[in-house]
């Protein structure tokens, strides 16, 4: 029989014969490049996985004190600040500091003041009024002269038992803060200390 004369014809060393061309290899190397693929994002997420367990030791300390809240039910710190016996009897005001400890996401600082009260005590019975002023936020001081506390900022001006004397531009009374009653049977005062926001008609703590 007479070979074949067409140059196009398939022969045993053509590219495209069973001797292996492209598209004997195309194979292999797909394969490989989908196991190259495959094991990159295996060791990526690998490698996140620490950086996500960083992150959490880092922010629990921010998790741990939102969880706590600023005392029972965010109702603010119950606190000692005084005996009863150091009170004047007569009802003259006193201030006193309120001593507790600061707690950020990761320090403690024991025994630092966050901020003053005035007590007021008649017998057995014990007032206690924030001595930031409602007005602007500043230190109001008493004026023993007047028997009436003085704010120096803005003059606000109020009577032994917070309310306002007008005219004045604080927006509300000042703030008395709870004492325990129970505790004061025992001679010792404990106020539950919260701090307001100041220049709002409304006591919304802080």
């Amino acid at each position: 029989m007479a070979k074949s004369l067409n140059p196009n014809a398939a022969g045993p060393d053509s590219p495209s014969g069973a001797g292996g061309g492209p598209s004997s290899t195309s194979e292999p190397r797909r394969a490989f490049l989908g196991t190259s693929v495959a094991a990159g994002a295996i060791g990526a997420a690998l490698a996140l996985f620490p950086l996500g367990s960083g992150a959490l030791v880092l922010l629990d300390p921010l998790r741990k004190r939102q969880s706590s809240g600023a005392g029972p039910e965010g109702g603010g710190l119950m606190l000692r600040v005084a005996t009863l016996e150091s009170l004047p009897a007569d009802g003259t005001p006193v201030q006193v500091p309120v001593i507790s400890d600061l707690t950020d996401a990761w320090n403690r600082e024991p025994n630092q003041p966050i901020g003053a009260v005035y007590l007021s005590r008649k017998g057995d019975e014990v007032k206690c009024f924030n001595a930031i002023c409602p007005h602007a936020g500043c230190f109001v001081g008493y004026a023993a002269d007047r028997r009436v506390y003085q704010c120096p900022c803005h003059t606000s001006s109020f009577q032994l038992d917070g309310a306002i004397i007008s005219p004045s531009p604080s927006p509300r009374d000042m703030d008395e803060l709870d004492v325990d009653a129970e505790r004061l049977k025992s001679g010792e005062v404990w106020i539950r200390f919260v701090n307001y926001l100041p220049g709002k008609h409304d006591r919304i703590a802080k």
